[in-house]
């Protein structure tokens, strides 16, 4: 494995394809050999992220902003790990946020 450097400011944000709901992106690692991946996700005022799970450990770290799951706010300095094969209810979010979204690899 190769050590990875960016510097965020210099990433463009893109539409990330196969999200389960409307977000931008700055994708930091992606490994699809393992399936962990790195990367800053901009969710828009209002939007919201359907249903879905998967298969691996994911942590959510708030930069910015907040949303709201299963009746839970999560706002700016929370961290969220959600443990692998769990039901992810909807997330919704007023005033959009952005999150640190790590994927663990699948073993």
């Amino acid at each position: 494995m190769e050590e990875i450097i960016h510097h965020t400011d210099y990433i463009n944000w893109a539409e990330i394809r196969g999200f389960p709901g409307p977000a931008d992106g700055k994708m930091l690692r992606d490994d699809p050999s393992t399936g962990a991946r790195a990367m800053l996700v901009r969710i828009p005022p209002g939007g919201e992220i359907i249903p879905h799970g998967h298969r691996g450990i994911v942590q959510h770290y708030i930069l910015q902003g907040q949303y709201e799951s299963d009746g839970k706010l999560f706002g700016q300095g929370c961290y969220r790990m959600i443990p692998a094969h769990i039901d992810i209810p909807p997330m919704t979010t007023e005033n959009g946020v952005t999150i640190l979204m790590i994927y663990d690899p699948v073993a």
